[in-house]
């Protein structure tokens, strides 16, 4: 959305202006001032926006087209906060929505983007679709990630929804859709068979596997009791469960960067190398204080790519002479459970596994390193030194 932008040479007043002829979906014009309410709300809720808001000495526009953000101590990664593509990005909507609730979900969506959402015809869980915007100007050059120029080339897309994978491999051979996101592997074979389909990684980068384990409520609010499940942990029983033998589809990952990005280091991975020692994880729960009370693992059953992970969490219990509360649940009703700081046996939970996208974990920016106890993502985790080794 970004003309052009200034910084004064002491690094303390950035300066941007919008491109000529932005419009909203309703056909209003993106101005400065949904800009700057689109930012504060955005600032709320990300790491870095409110690493920037804690040094501000003032944002507000200066026309039409204009902002301008003033602090009183330098930020160097301005561009980077402002563009990145990890959630939650900063996303601009008409200023009447943005200067609601940050900590409510909006309930009108209005975008600029080169595609419309129709509401109208929005099916929660089974149908989105998107219609060509007439009114949306195209940047002139190549397109790179979430920035660049967007050509859309047709006029309307239809997200369908199709829990069952094997229905939804069948209807791409059919005809019957032109698309699927994401293909189970055991699909794989039949569908690289068929001479009008085609196969491919779709990101380089790939997806991360994550066993998030609740910091608050015995045993894991021991850090002997978490070490123990790394000493056990097998990234290979994880990744197979999904993809098989397939060794192309997966990637051992011994830090917290994904293979690849720039940050990668195995560094801080011995815990999960070599031979597993199972003996050695249930003499450290012991250390912790475990006394066999049942550990609750959430596993969506409608995600095909994260069920057979909640199997393989039980196994890694049970090896560990662990008792298991297993809930199998909906995505829809693990995301709501997630949020709760509740002991598990009043609503809350002990370890659920997720998938975030690999560029969501390509630098310490993402949520899912916060270790200030109050974000959900990775289990409410609490560490003043990791939080200031981010802000470095």
């Amino acid at each position: 959305m970004v003309e052009a932008e200034e910084v004064s040479q002491d690094g303390l007043t950035w300066t941007f202006r919008l491109r000529p002829g932005l419009k909203f979906h309703d056909g209003a014009p993106v101005l400065a001032k949904d800009t700057v309410a689109s930012i504060n709300r955005w600032a709320a809720r990300d790491q870095m926006g409110q690493m920037i808001k804690a040094i501000e000495n003032e944002l507000a526009t200066i026309d039409d087209r204009t902002f301008r953000w003033i602090l009183n101590k330098p930020y160097p990664k301005m561009l980077l906060a402002l563009g990145k593509s990890t959630s939650p990005c900063c996303f601009v909507m008409p200023a009447r929505i943005a200067g609601t609730d940050p900590f409510r979900q909006i309930s009108e969506y209005i975008g600029s983007g080169p595609m419309r959402f129709v509401r109208n015809e929005w099916v929660p869980g089974a149908k989105a679709v998107f219609e060509k915007f007439a009114d949306y100007a195209p940047r002139h050059e190549p397109a790179s990630w979430l920035a660049g120029g967007k050509q859309m080339h047709v006029d309307r897309i239809e997200w369908i929804v199709i829990p069952d994978a094997a229905t939804a491999a069948a209807a791409l051979q059919n005809g019957e859709v032109d698309w699927l996101e994401v293909v189970i592997p055991d699909l794989l074979p039949v569908l690289r068979k068929n001479p009008n389909v085609v196969t491919a990684i779709k990101d380089p980068v790939g997806s991360v596997g994550v066993l998030v384990i609740n910091h608050l409520h015995p045993p894991f609010n021991d850090v002997r009791a978490r070490r123990a499940i790394l000493m056990a942990l097998s990234q290979e029983d994880y990744m197979r469960a999904v993809v098989g033998d397939d060794d192309s589809l997966w990637k051992p990952m011994l830090g917290y960067f994904p293979p690849g990005t720039p940050l990668y280091t195995e560094e801080v991975g011995d815990i999960l190398r070599g031979p597993r020692k199972v003996e050695g994880a249930r003499r450290l729960l012991a250390d912790s204080g475990y006394a066999g009370e049942p550990i609750t693992v959430m596993a969506p059953q409608d995600v095909p790519g994260l069920k057979p992970w909640g199997d393989v969490t039980v196994d890694l219990l049970k090896r560990l002479d662990m008792r298991v509360d297993f809930a199998a649940v909906d995505w829809g009703t693990l995301i709501a459970r997630w949020s709760q700081k509740s002991p598990p046996r009043q609503g809350g939970w002990q370890m659920l596994a997720i998938t975030p996208n690999g560029v969501d974990c390509a630098a310490p920016t993402s949520r899912y390193f916060r270790a200030n106890g109050t974000e959900q993502s990775n289990g409410w985790a609490n560490n003043p030194q990791i939080e200031a080794e981010i802000a470095a």
